[in-house]
């Protein structure tokens, strides 16, 4: 058998090294595939307890939290038996069987089990062994029958060993590079290795953070004593000293508090330094999965979220849930009921007459007129089909029916609504529950404000009281987006300040800028975060935890915290915004499906990003807060969309007609919540009738990337001065007319391009085209310079009438964010910059050199020093940063 064992590997290796000759020069990783079918590997088991004649040796890869599916095996004897003996090698088995076709870091476990006794030792009633709870297994690796790697790895508290396959780093080389070779080792020593790296990039000296609160994962750890844990789902090694590395790589990550997992981290030693707080359950699921979880090829479950039996069940998991907290010993425990949480029920509004009868009461809660629903009493109404039919497996979805006046578009706009309440009613009960154990509860945010839309509206879900923490996760993936997180936490800054909540966050490192999404959020009140994911990488998917850069990045954002924890945790704003900005609900609602309105959803978001490259601090409002008034302090407001609901839109217009200034651009305002004319506004605007010229068309963002605007035929009105800057609008425009207009702007035919209205004391400023869109027009190219690529006089046109207001500081560079923060007395200046280039494909940093920071005279600041450079010369009220890579902290007194 031997014989034909040996005779088959000399057939593969002279058919790959073939092969091989076909590959060279072959581009996109075939001659690393090539290297990977070059090789082989094998195992022996030289430790077992307790003591078994026979050993079963599997191994298996992916799933069990490293997403896809789990592929398995096992290693045979070289005379093909099921079964080792200790100290006995396997077989030869090809690499590509246990690895699969790696093209990145790969995680193979090799489990050890009592093997089957020789079949005369067999008693008449077959006994189970007992598990093993120590092994020791040795690994070779061999490229053309020649070995180029060995090493050994220890369970000492269970069956389960693994090895890290690293991927990325072969190439046509295969055995002869030696780095691919060198990272080819146990999980202790990928462990061991990541540990010491991070030794290296970090000071003896280096301060963490004790304070904020930062989250990590610690996974894969099993035992299997007390019955088999150091088997099982997920497991993936059983040495505590590797435990213990990890341990210590979190802490020079800044980490002080883990996701469930506190056992393991006892068992390591370190139980006292992952305290500072614990984020657990309910967990990640569903309160809706009570109805059954859906499966391929079938429906939803038809789950109705005011069913009791549902708030009977979620009683019941919540009192099994504080338990679990309160057994924590964490300083600070926060419980996550549903990650990236959407509405709880859609169609199945449409079936339920439970739905029907609460969507009622929502109308009338909501003041709704019966005359203005088209009904001659309640009975009559219900929520209007905004899905369709049902789609049919094969068949194109038919199209959803269009409202065919007002009061069906009226009942469209709070059937969109209903949704979020139906949802955020499920979870007060729970949320007073758990806080009255001194316990938080979120529902995980998907960061869907900036991408585009959802069903959820993060404003009203809040105001039900769903929630008594407000986390929500970053994600944007370029680098032209990534400032969109000072968007999130700027909307989650004003709800988090309205409902009196603490704020979290899920900072991505592998999506990019870690160090700036951790400062633009810490500034905005974030006070814990998790990094996203420390996993480790072979415990969990989607982990920055095998990339060294990453890792070195996070370790320098984490004492980069630590340094300026004491001004940091619990400073706020030095001065609340005057200048408010509203991105409409109900703009966004009637967007859906409307090339005008997702146009308008992007175009919200450049605009905002235009003030914030003007230094223009902003306190984000929903329209609910619009309509109750509360707008005295605000001297500036910016409302980008084309719907408004009229309640809101009737305390704008008493604003601005006692001295508020608005701004809008395309279309702004000009509808109501159910889509009609918003005719009471004509006066304050002072236009005739509102029409949009459309030559293109723009991709919303889907969170990887930006697609340039496709325009045809661009006329020649399009163009148009301000302050003698030539522009040119894009997408469409909205040719400004009407009795009274001061035209700011104007486009080459002579129409309006921008336009102010004086109305009472105060005075409307509207832009006639997508001014956010137009100011994103050159960025959105493959090779950009987001340095160069923001016209300053589209932002002049946009920021003008927040800038012409006393702002903090004045700031030379635009992409340099500047967030001033007070606490206790105490003054700074947070620093983030935002600019990236891209070339080639490539994208990189652009760093802000002699950044020049001017204060104004009444805040007689007499000494400035920067975190990153020390003390800083202050002269005529100005200090010059020499340089900011990503970070900086300024403390000013």
């Amino acid at each position: 058998m031997k014989t034909l064992v040996l005779l088959a590997a000399c057939l593969i290796t002279h058919f790959v090294s073939a092969q091989e000759q076909t590959d060279l020069g072959d581009p996109g990783g075939k001659l690393a595939a090539a290297s990977i079918q070059r090789m082989a590997m094998r195992v022996r088991v030289t430790r077992a307890e307790p003591a078994s004649e026979r050993l079963h040796v599997s191994w298996r890869r992916g799933g069990e939290g490293l997403g896809g599916t789990v592929t398995k095996g096992d290693f045979l004897g070289e005379t093909n038996d099921a079964d080792l003996g200790l100290n006995e090698w396997s077989a030869w088995a090809p690499l590509e069987q246990v690895i699969g076709r790696a093209g990145s870091w790969t995680f193979p476990s090799v489990v050890v089990s009592p093997g089957s006794p020789p079949a005369d030792k067999l008693p008449g009633k077959k006994v189970a062994s007992p598990p093993i709870l120590a092994t020791s297994v040795q690994f070779e690796f061999a490229e053309k029958g020649k070995v180029f790697q060995t090493f050994k790895e220890d369970a000492p508290k269970g069956a389960t060993v693994g090895f890290a396959f690293p991927g990325k780093k072969l190439d046509a080389r295969g055995g002869a590079n030696p780095d691919f070779v060198a990272s080819l080792q146990g999980l202790s020593g990928h462990a061991r290795a990541r540990r010491e790296a991070l030794e290296k990039v970090t000071p003896k000296d280096a301060v963490m953070p004790k304070q904020f609160g930062i989250i990590g994962h610690l996974g894969g750890y099993g035992e299997s004593a007390a019955g088999s844990k150091g088997a099982g789902y997920g497991v993936r090694f059983c040495n505590p000293e590797m435990l213990a590395d990890e341990c210590r790589s979190m802490r020079m990550l800044g980490v002080n508090g883990v996701v469930d997992a506190l056992k393991p981290i006892d068992t390591a030693g370190f139980g006292d330094q992952f305290r500072r707080i614990h984020w657990g359950g309910p967990g990640s699921g569903s309160p809706m999965n009570f109805f059954g979880v859906a499966r391929a090829g079938q429906p939803e479950p038809d789950g109705c979220p005011f069913d009791p039996a549902l708030k009977a069940n979620m009683a019941t998991v919540t009192a099994k849930a504080i338990e679990e907290h309160k057994a924590s010993g964490a300083k600070e425990n926060w419980g996550l009921w549903t990650d990236e949480i959407g509405v709880f029920a859609k169609d199945h509004i449409m079936r339920c007459e439970r739905c029907a009868a609460k969507f009622r009461d929502y109308l009338r809660a909501q003041k709704v007129p019966l005359s203005e629903l088209g009904a001659k009493s309640w009975d009559e109404v219900k929520p209007f089909d905004i899905w369709g039919p049902p789609k049919v497996k094969g068949a194109k979805a038919a199209p959803p029916p269009e409202p065919a006046n007002a009061a069906e578009a009226l009942r469209y706009y709070y059937t969109s609504r209903f949704m979020t309440y139906a949802t955020g009613q499920v979870f007060p009960e729970p949320a007073r529950a758990f806080k009255k154990e001194g316990i938080l509860l979120y529902a995980m945010q998907g960061p869907t404000p900036s991408w585009s839309g959802s069903s959820l509206d993060w404003h009203e879900f809040y105001d039900l009281g769903a929630n008594t923490a407000f986390v929500f996760e970053t994600s944007n993936r370029d680098p032209r987006s990534w400032q969109w997180e000072s968007y999130l936490g700027d909307i989650g800054r004003g709800i988090a300040a309205r409902h009196e909540l603490p704020m979290g966050s899920l900072v991505k490192p592998h999506r990019g800028a870690p160090a700036q999404r951790m400062l633009t959020l810490v500034a905005r009140g974030v006070r814990a975060f998790e990094w996203y994911t420390y996993g480790p990488d072979y415990a969990k998917g989607d982990s920055f935890s095998q990339s060294p850069e990453l890792l070195e990045r996070v370790a320098h954002a984490a004492q980069f915290l630590g340094r300026g924890e004491d001004f940091l945790y619990g400073a706020k704003f030095e001065q609340e915004p005057e200048v408010a900005f509203v991105s409409p609900r109900a703009s966004e609602i009637w967007g859906r499906g409307s090339a005008i309105g997702l146009t308008a959803f992007e175009d919200a978001k450049w605009v905002y990003l235009a003030l914030a490259h003007a230094h223009v601090p902003v306190a984000i409002l929903s329209e609910q807060q619009l309509a109750e008034g509360k707008l005295d302090r605000f001297k500036v407001l910016y409302v980008v969309g084309p719907n408004l609901r009229r309640d809101a839109a009737a305390q704008i217009e008493a604003w601005v007609r006692k001295g508020g200034t608005l701004w809008t651009d395309a279309l702004g305002l000009s509808r109501d919540e159910a889509n009609q004319p918003a005719t009471a506004l004509n006066e304050m605007f002072g236009l005739g009738e509102r029409k949009l010229e459309s030559w293109g068309s723009v991709e919303p963002y889907k969170a990887t990337s930006f697609t340039p605007m496709v325009e045809k035929e661009v006329p020649a009105g399009a163009a148009f001065e301000f302050r003698g800057a030539k522009l040119q609008a894009s997408i469409g425009r909205e040719a400004l007319e009407g009795k009274g207009i001061e035209p700011l702007a104007t486009f080459a035919d002579g129409k309006a391009a921008v336009a102010r209205h004086a109305h009472g004391k105060g005075e409307v400023i509207a832009a006639g085209f997508w001014a956010g869109l137009t100011y994103s027009a050159k960025v959105r190219r493959a090779d950009y310079d987001m340095h160069a690529d923001f016209d300053p006089a589209l932002r002049a046109l946009i920021a003008e009438p927040a800038v012409s207001r006393k702002l903090a500081l004045e700031i030379s560079e635009p992409l340099v964010e500047a967030v001033p923060l007070e606490n206790k007395g105490r003054h700074g200046i947070a620093l983030m910059n935002w600019a990236y280039a891209s070339s080639a494909g490539k994208e990189s940093p652009v760093p802000a050199e002699n950044v020049r920071i001017t204060f104004r005279p009444e805040q007689k600041v007499t000494k400035v020093r920067s975190q990153v450079h020390g003390p800083l010369t202050l002269k005529d009220g100005s200090v010059v940063v020499p340089k900011v890579d990503d970070v900086d902290l300024l403390y000013v007194e």
